[in-house]
Formats: C-alpha cells, sequence, structure tokens
C-alpha cells in the first residue's frame, strides 16, 4: 500500500530508485534500547539457595495437578516381545492421540489426562475406535485400560500408525502419555516433524517402515522386538515380528535420531539428560 501511495505502481525499487530526484534510505530500527533498560526489580523474588531444597507442594489427592517423576532409561530387554497395542488406521491426529474438550483441566496430572491417550484412533482390525485387543486376556477394551493392564505387568508395548502420524496441535501430552503408560516405540509409515521430535524428548522411538507395505504385515496378536543397540545415526533398526502362530519376519526401520538426541534417548528423556548435565556442573563448580 505504501510503495503505491508514494510511486504510483508496485514494481518500485526503492533501495535503487529514487522517488522524485530524492533516494529514499532504507529504515533503520534498534533491536536494543541505546540506554538500556529500565531496572524495576518490584515484585521480584529471587530464588532459594540452594534450589535443590525447594519443595513444590502439591496436595497428592489433586486431580489436576501431579508432579512429575523422571522416566526411567532404557533397558535392552525391555524391547523385547512387545504386544502390539494399536494399529492405528488412516489419520490419526494428536487429537486422536490425546483429545482436548473436557480433558484439558487434566493438563497438569499425566496420569488422570493418560486416560484419553489414542481413543481417538481407529483401530485396523475392526474399524473402531477406543477398543483394542487386550494379548493377555484376548478381550476388548479401552486402550488407556489395555495399556495399564500391561504396564501393571511391567509389559511395554508399540504402537503401529499410518501416514503423517502426529499431525495437528503440537500437544506434548501426545508424545508424554504413551511413555508414562510403558509405550515404548511408535512405529509408522510417516510422522509429523513436530510430534516426530516430542516423542524423541520423552524417550520413545519414533520409527518409520523403510518399506510402508510393512505396515500390512502387523498382526492384531504380533510381538514385536527392537535391538536398541543399533540405534546410530543414519542406521536402520531391524524389528522381529513373531506372529501368533509362531512364524517371525524381519523388517526394517528407519529414524532420524542424531547423536545429541540418541543422547535424550539413553538418559530415558531430554530432560533426565539435561539435570544430569546440571548436576555435572553444579559438582565441578564446587570442586572449584
Amino acid at each position: 500500500v505504501m510503495g503505491f501511495a508514494i510511486a504510483g505502481k508496485l514494481t518500485t525499487n526503492f533501495m535503487k530508485e529514487p522517488i522524485d530526484g530524492v533516494q529514499l534510505d532504507p529504515p533503520r530500527g534498534e533491536e536494543l534500547p541505546k540506554k538500556g533498560f529500565i531496572r524495576d526489580e518490584a515484585g521480584f523474588v529471587a530464588p532459594a539457595e540452594p534450589g535443590n531444597d525447594v519443595a513444590i507442594a502439591v496436595s497428592p489427592t489433586s486431580d489436576r495437578l501431579q508432579l512429575l517423576q523422571p522416566f526411567s532409561a532404557p533397558i535392552p530387554e525391555d524391547y523385547q516381545n512387545m504386544p502390539v497395542l494399536i494399529k492405528a488406521k488412516g489419520k490419526c491426529t494428536t487429537d486422536h492421540i490425546s483429545p482436548a474438550g473436557p480433558w484439558l483441566k487434566y493438563r497438569g496430572h499425566l496420569d488422570n489426562i493418560s486416560n484419553n491417550m489414542l481413543i481417538g484412533a481407529i483401530n485396523y482390525f475392526n474399524g473402531e475406535a477406543n477398543k483394542v485387543k487386550n494379548q493377555i486376556t484376548g478381550e476388548y477394551d479401552e486402550v488407556p485400560k489395555v495399556a495399564r493392564a500391561y504396564k501393571a505387568r511391567d509389559m511395554e508395548w508399540v504402537v503401529i500408525g499410518d501416514e503423517n502420524y502426529g499431525e495437528g496441535s503440537s500437544r506434548e501430552n501426545a508424545a508424554m502419555e504413551p511413555r508414562h503408560l510403558n509405550g515404548r516405540a511408535i512405529i509408522v509409515k510417516s510422522f509429523a516433524r513436530i510430534h516426530e521430535t516430542n516423542l524423541k524428548k520423552q524417550g520413545m522411538l519414533p520409527l518409520t517402515f523403510v518399506d510402508p507395505t510393512d505396515y500390512d504385515k502387523i498382526q492384531e496378536d504380533d510381538r514385536i522386538s527392537l535391538q536398541i543397540e543399533a540405534l546410530q545415526p543414519g542406521q536402520f533398526m531391524p524389528a522381529v515380528l513373531t506372529h501368533k502362530d509362531g512364524t517371525i519376519e524381519t523388517i526394517q526401520l528407519r529414524h532420524t535420531f542424531n547423536e545429541g538426541q540418541i543422547g535424550w534417548f539413553k538418559a530415558g528423556s531430554a530432560l533426565n539428560l539435561i539435570s544430569s548435565q546440571i548436576r555435572e556442573t553444579a559438582a565441578e563448580d564446587a570442586k572449584a
């Protein structure tokens, strides 16, 4: 609008073409005030020293707030013979994984909000939402309940997904809930980029089929084994599928972990790694 008002056309390059004989200077701005900011500490409360001794008071009976506990570091044995919790069919957005609405009041309580995990995803094997087979009992139940049944038996599990898994709004809970309920890997045809990174931060394994048609090989009663020792940048990860009839297939999976993100995984989560680095730095400073 300003270009047309000044020059009468939209193709003028004001950096090179004078207007009525006047060369306009490009606009300039200051990133920071020349004299600095006004010092104003009214209402500021300095953190306690040392900060490690500060206790955060949250009622143990609260259904809306819950202190987070660190996720455990990976153990190779935990990635063996894992049941398929659900094979999602078609679109599976973050709203399918962690719906909003009335659930938002539980955003500060990981265990409670995990009761909405994947309740919107469509089960490939029966075409229904929130109805999956419990491989222990053979009965069908809600997705979070089956996940909790596995967790109660110290069983880890995997999710199988379709294209662009995790598209939509960036919901941290959509990555935290599977990890909290003992999920270990999400294996799909392709990921939405932000959700893939969120999963990595929580210590999950976001993996994609090297051959997308391998999605069709996954059966309802399959057990999946992963060799996490093979997690190296740029390297495929083999997955062993054990079918109910005893037959075994090996497929190849792709990942996008770099060295730093592998550090997140080995620590159990990105937050675990950052915490350990802070402690190490504090210990070194204390020695100095």
